[in-house]
């Protein structure tokens, strides 16, 4: 039953004064019950804001974020936003599909930025509730998923992009130049190079992700597409979708890439492990593995964009932007932007930033003394910042989770068996992808 803040107040009062008289049977009011009363009411008076994350706010990139809710809440006594855990990406997604049922949303959802087409209709404007200048000053290239009808309804949050890190001592041993490949036959040319069998060295290796995320942005950087504009029609069954699935597979068929697919182990975990071990020279990763790959290894780690191959460099986004649900009320609505204008401020953006890897959010935070100093000591940063300009914005469509879902079971198999055709793998993925639209639209 939900009790709206009028009453409840009202309830505080009454349950606070049935206490006092069942106590003292009558006895009169002391100072300390009367100064309780009021500590009730004025908790009972807070804007709670209940906010779905991905992380556990007990633990790494929660941690911070938790400690960012606990200072905006000390600094706003009327505003209790109260963060918890919901277990990744996937966990929110499952989690408000449930709750969407139940009618029993948070006030805010931390979701993946492409969830956004399937969940445009339940997020309230956010220019009602953000300042203007907190909107407009977010980096253009992580709001390319922001917007829905020229409705800004998703602000960013931690955001990331593909990238590959380079082994620079290795790269420079082989007498390759040490800005790295511009294409994805390059990177196939520094792998024969840096690879070395007799020290277990691999020149490269990469992973599709759990959401296929880093297969979608090299379809991309091929010039290729997920789906056409309005989502309706399924656009990577050609060249453009299959040719990085065929390099990936050529790569480990003449043992220049470890296949990641070839244990049993987390790929990302096994594949860093390596990296940090020098026994992978090249690695096509995050920028939110930047943190722990740069600061972690012997050896002088650089980084390059990712590579392309249709004339242009392309690549996607990832990582997650908070939406307000519209059906909070308007004083939770309210708070709920302040929170979000808040973790926007420089202070904020700057510690997040250099604290996890996740690229800073504003355009603000990058002309900060404190960040361009930064970024003077950590170059391979300033790269990643840099690509930002050939962001692509991700597929709208609905149904974008259950397709990309089972296109990540696809593309994954043509890595567990190398002898099976590129092409029909993914024309295989998108014939389930086109059903998938189909059938929910």
């Amino acid at each position: 039953m939900r009790i709206n803040l009028k009453n409840a107040v009202a309830l505080g009062l009454l349950a606070t004064v049935i206490g006092v008289t069942g106590c003292s049977e009558g006895a009169p009011s002391t100072d300390n019950s009367q100064e309780g009363a009021a500590q009730n009411a004025s908790a009972a008076e807070k804007v709670k804001v209940d906010f779905w994350s991905i992380w556990d706010p007990s633990q790494g990139n929660g941690k911070l974020m938790a400690d960012a809710v606990k200072k905006f809440n000390d600094a706003n006594p009327d505003i209790e936003v109260v963060m918890s855990g919901q277990g990744g990406y996937d966990g929110v997604a499952e989690k408000l599909e449930a709750a969407l049922v139940a009618k029993n949303t948070p006030v805010i959802a931390q979701i993946e930025e492409s969830f956004l087409g399937r969940y445009n209709p339940i997020a309230a404007d956010l220019s009602k509730y953000m300042s203007k200048s907190t909107i407009d000053n977010y980096i253009e290239g992580l709001t390319r998923s922001s917007f829905a009808d020229g409705v800004f309804k998703a602000a960013p949050m931690n955001r990331s992009t593909p990238i590959l890190y380079m082994n620079a001592d290795l790269v420079k041993a082989a007498g390759l130049d040490p800005a790295g490949p511009k294409t994805w036959s390059e990177l196939q040319e520094y792998a024969k190079k840096l690879t070395d069998p007799a020290k277990g060295i691999y020149g490269f290796s990469g992973y599709w992700d759990t959401d296929a995320w880093y297969w979608e942005s090299a379809v991309y950087s091929y010039g290729g597409e997920m789906v056409n504009k309005d989502g309706s029609q399924v656009a990577f069954d050609n060249e453009k979708g299959s040719s990085i699935v065929k390099l990936f597979q050529d790569m480990v068929k003449d043992k220049t890439m470890l296949n990641a697919y070839s244990a049993q182990e987390n790929q990302s975990d096994l594949i860093k492990q390596n990296f940090l071990d020098g026994k992978v020279a090249m690695d096509f990763d995050s920028i939110g593995s930047m943190g722990q790959l740069v600061n972690n290894t012997k050896f002088n780690v650089s980084v390059a964009f990712q590579p392309q191959e249709g004339g242009k460099n392309s690549m996607v986004t990832g990582g997650a932007n908070a939406i307000i649900i519209d059906k909070a009320t308007e004083e939770q609505k309210k708070a709920a932007g302040k929170f979000l204008d808040f973790l926007s401020q420089d202070e904020n953006v700057v510690n997040f930033f250099e604290q996890t890897g996740y690229l800073p959010t504003t355009k603000s935070a990058l002309e900060t003394p404190e960040l361009k100093k930064w970024l003077q000591e950590k170059p391979q940063f300033q790269v990643a910042i840099d690509q930002l300009q050939f962001a692509h914005s991700r597929p709208w469509s609905k149904n974008w989770k259950a397709i990309y879902t089972s296109n990540v079971e696809f593309v994954k198999s043509a890595l567990i068996d190398t002898s099976k055709d590129p092409k029909q793998v993914v024309h295989d993925a998108a014939v389930a992808a086109q059903k998938i639209i189909d059938e929910n639209k």
